[in-house]
């Protein structure tokens, strides 16, 4: 594998030749900030076997195994687990036939990030809705193979059964026939009553617990490539501060040092700010190079800024009328002037690091012209705009791949 191969367009014609070869059914939709994603699935081919977009949630194979694909980051809140459950729960599959692979950063998922709790409500109707289609298109596939009314058909447990005849026909023997069906009117199909569910509301143990718990590689620190360096990378102590002149010849002279050198940075402090690299041959080179770092810093004009300079301010503020409104009920004034008793207290947090358990890390992969990255992030469209606008490379030569979060 390399960042080539995986950023070129012949990627997805690959994936498309891969899928007609192992005669699987893929159904995937787009998501469009301005219109209804269920409304976008993807038409397939009528040639039997074919196909739909590469851009798939669903991908059914002959022998009966239901792969989904689970676009959000997972770190640590089960979203791997619970937005692939609700697409399973609509396509009557049993969970045991399920196997659930990470998503790459791809516009065709749509939003992609993890925070604020939004992947639920934003996704829940979507993946029901999708689910269910795929399901209908399972139903039909195995009626027409009948030769009986589609109303006389179930799915359930990874398979479509016939009501009268007791007949079944499991989803792997029916993915080819299902795959040259149109796709029905997303708002057309019936979604399952609540009461009927079989796999939301149970408990379900998440889909990387047993990789977790034997240390299997799952992690961003995971990532191994051929040949790889490993860097470490030394900022300022103050926000924004800049690199004066450092020790660089005595850091490369160290043993397993490949180089060091001074970054200067990027004008918007929100993106890579200036510090010392150290690439070495093992992280255990890098980190005791580091510790040899010696800098002299320019430390800017935030160099008198402290913690408890901005306590002061935020007290200095709360004295005043707030500038932005964000919601008004009632007249809160006079309320709290007719009250018998009024309660006045004021509430900070310590400044502490917004820090993960796992360090922070990304893997990148330059050949060929293209970059492949491997990161734990929370916000992959974010990194991946900040990479473009920091190198200069094209957001389509630039692959990057989410792992799990630490």
């Amino acid at each position: 594998m390399n960042a080539f191969d995986l950023a070129s367009p012949g990627r997805r014609g690959f994936l498309r030749k891969s899928a007609l070869a192992g005669g699987g059914l893929v159904l995937g939709f787009y998501l469009n900030g301005a219109s209804n994603a269920a409304e976008q699935v993807a038409k397939p081919s009528a040639a039997p076997g074919a196909e739909f977009r590469p851009s798939a949630f669903i991908r059914i194979g002959r022998d009966g195994i239901v792969t989904l694909i689970s676009k959000q980051p997972e770190i640590g809140q089960g979203i791997k687990t619970s937005l692939p459950a609700v697409i399973a729960e609509e396509l009557e599959v049993s969970w045991k036939d399920v196997r659930i692979v990470q998503g790459d950063l791809d516009p065709a998922y749509g939003r992609q990030s993890a925070g604020g709790s939004t992947s639920t409500p934003t996704n829940y109707d979507e993946f029901r809705r999708l689910g269910a289609t795929a399901r209908a298109m399972l139903i039909e596939a195995a009626a027409l193979t009948w030769k009986v009314p589609a109303s006389e058909c179930f799915a359930a447990d990874s398979a479509v059964h016939h009501r009268p005849s007791r007949r079944k026909l499991g989803y792997g023997q029916l993915v080819e026939r299902a795959a040259g069906l149109p796709v029905p009117d997303p708002r057309s199909v019936v979604l399952k009553d609540p009461k009927d569910f079989k796999l939301l509301g149970k408990r379900i143990s998440g889909v990387d617990n047993h990789a977790v718990v034997t240390g299997l590689p799952l992690f961003g620190v995971d990532t191994r490539l051929p040949g790889m360096l490993y860097a470490v990378y030394e900022k300022s102590p103050v926000f924004g501060g800049k690199v004066k002149r450092a020790n660089l010849d005595a850091i490369k002279a160290l043993p397993g040092v490949k180089d060091a050198f001074v970054i200067e940075g990027t004008a918007d402090l929100r993106g890579l700010l200036p510090g010392v690299a150290i690439v070495a041959e093992s992280t255990w080179a890098a980190w005791s190079a580091r510790k040899q770092l010696q800098v002299e810093w320019d430390e800017g004009r935030f160099a008198d800024q402290s913690w408890a300079g901005f306590v002061a301010e935020a007290r200095r503020l709360s004295s005043k009328p707030g500038t932005t409104t964000l919601r008004k009920d009632g007249d809160v004034n006079a309320a709290l002037a007719g009250a018998t008793q009024t309660v006045e207290a004021a509430y900070t947090y310590p400044f502490i690091s917004h820090a993960s358990i796992e360090p922070q890390n990304c893997t990148a992969w330059w050949r060929d012209g293209s970059l492949a990255l491997w990161a734990p992030t929370q916000n992959p469209a974010a990194g991946q705009e900040l990479v473009t606008a920091t190198l200069g490379i094209p957001k389509e030569k630039i692959v990057l791949h989410i792992t799990r979060s630490g």
